[in-house]
């Protein structure tokens, strides 16, 4: 934290700190596989630029995030999981006007252990239902404002499945912490970046490998009778990957089981991300 290591039990944060007081806050999630860190370049530069949207301060380096999150990832013997790193505006006297502040910000990055290679969900696929999605209208930045897509989840789990997709004017956004897909006639759709929807990591992976080799993508809208068509749905994330959906609202997807092109998406993907590590 601000550049000193601690560990958990003595790790703090002032309760004046914007962060706390305001979720005046950007934050990254970075996979780790084999102790290596996925896609880290990609996370850095969406870090960055919710840092100026959000007019916080930014002088980092990427290197000196790479480094301390190396030593994180070695110190915490940490295999398989992810590194969190989030940045606040800083401690200031609470007030609603941050023009006032000149601290300096707040920089937290810790690791955490999670199945992701051998993530049950990968092979049996996940249930979810569609809620309204209230959140804030800027959700291409990666702030901490998290409440609303908290809700939504633990709502899907309290209905008995395992996630939400959030729904507005009739119009698919995206996961609780995912972006979404669905394969309809052969072609993989996915909903087109804009205010509405963060520009996920993994979503950006899958789109190039698909014109890369040659399979239909299509960024367009995705209204809810789409995702019940659809013949195949999945969802993405850093470290949930290629995660299929086998049922949505009560009705399964196609015939119930993983489908065979998210099947081929999985392994490509896998296979890009060794590759990548190697």
């Amino acid at each position: 934290m601000n550049g000193k290591f601690f560990s958990k039990k003595e790790a703090s944060i002032s309760v004046f700190d914007r962060g706390f007081l305001f979720s005046d806050s950007v934050y990254e999630v970075t996979a780790v596989i084999g102790g290596s860190l996925v896609d880290w370049q990609e996370h850095f530069a969406r870090l960055i630029r919710s840092l100026d949207h959000l007019d916080l301060v930014n002088n980092f380096q990427e290197e000196d995030f790479y480094q301390i999150q190396k030593k994180l990832i070695k110190e915490n013997k940490l295999k398989e999981g992810l590194c969190y790193v989030q940045v606040t505006r800083g401690v200031s006297e609470r007030d609603f006007n941050f023009a006032k502040s000149s601290s300096l910000p707040t920089v937290v990055i810790f690791t955490q252990e999670k199945l992701i290679l051998s993530n049950p969900a990968c092979k049996v696929g996940i249930k979810i239902i569609t809620v309204p999605d209230n959140r804030w209208r800027r959700r291409d930045i990666k702030t901490t404002q998290l409440l609303a897509q908290s809700l939504a989840k633990t709502h899907a789990v309290k209905k008995g499945v395992d996630d939400s997709l959030l729904v507005q004017d009739g119009f698919i956004n995206e996961g609780s912490s995912s972006n979404a897909f669905i394969i309809k006639d052969e072609r993989i759709i996915t909903p087109c970046l804009s205010n509405d929807i963060l520009g996920g990591i993994t979503r950006s992976s899958i789109i190039k490998f698909c014109k890369k080799n040659n399979l239909e993508i299509e960024e367009q809208k995705i209204n809810v009778n789409d995702l019940i068509d659809a013949q195949e749905v999945f969802l993405t994330s850093a470290t949930g990957f290629v995660l299929p959906v086998i049922e949505v609202d009560g009705r399964r997807v196609g015939n119930g089981l993983i489908g065979d092109r998210v099947r081929e998406i999985q392994k490509i993907y896998l296979e890009q991300i060794k590759f990548k590590l190697s």
